[in-house]
């Protein structure tokens, strides 16, 4: 059967023809997204989500190109998109840090590693905790790098009034990371 004919009857419904659309390509697929992303679990999630893509969007499919480069297309879009989110948060804990002086070298030790990826879980666990008006305009600041003046405009508020969330905010962070076991004292400074 041709990729055409898979395509038609995948489109009224049947179940086999998507499945054999799949299967066709997902090696392929597959090893294009672990190729970008180097990490084979978030590769087997970026393919998912490619093929999850292509099959709600395959009505629109128009075979100028060919399906395998149409697919392709989508998931160098989605493993594009996680790549700059993982960026995005490497950014603002690279921000956060710096805001409050995260002291330290590289770890070298194995145990340091696993000591700074935990305390980069409870950074993160603590700026989900902020309550959004506290946690939009601190990632606006330090993951988008906005001016108070732009936050401001984004959303609607007096330079002051974002000033002092952002205040608040990163004063927040501070308290809730000093409290968290991962984090010691000397190591967490306000700025």
């Amino acid at each position: 059967m041709t990729i055409a004919q898979l395509i038609q009857r995948s489109l009224a419904g049947d179940e086999s023809a998507t499945h054999t659309l799949v299967i066709n390509h997902q090696r392929d697929v597959l090893h294009l997204a672990q190729s970008i992303l180097g990490d084979p679990a978030e590769a087997e999630e970026a393919a998912q989500e490619a093929f999850i893509t292509a099959l709600r969007s395959l009505a629109n499919f128009r075979g100028e190109a060919s399906f395998k480069t149409w697919i392709f297309s989508i998931t160098i879009n989605g493993c594009r998109k996680r790549i700059l989110k993982r960026h995005a948060q490497e950014r603002l804990v690279r921000a956060i840090q710096s805001v409050f002086r995260i002291t330290g070298a590289g770890p070298t030790h194995p145990e340091e590693i696993v000591i700074r990826r935990e305390a980069r879980t409870e950074l993160w666990q603590a700026i989900a905790a902020l309550g959004e008006k506290h946690r939009i305009p601190i990632m606006l600041h330090y993951d988008l790098g906005l001016s108070v003046d732009e936050i401001a405009q984004t959303l609607g508020l007096r330079p002051g009034t974002v000033l002092s969330r952002l205040f608040t905010g990163r004063e927040k962070l501070r308290v809730a990371l000093k409290a968290s076991k991962g984090w010691h004292s000397e190591a967490v400074e306000y700025e």
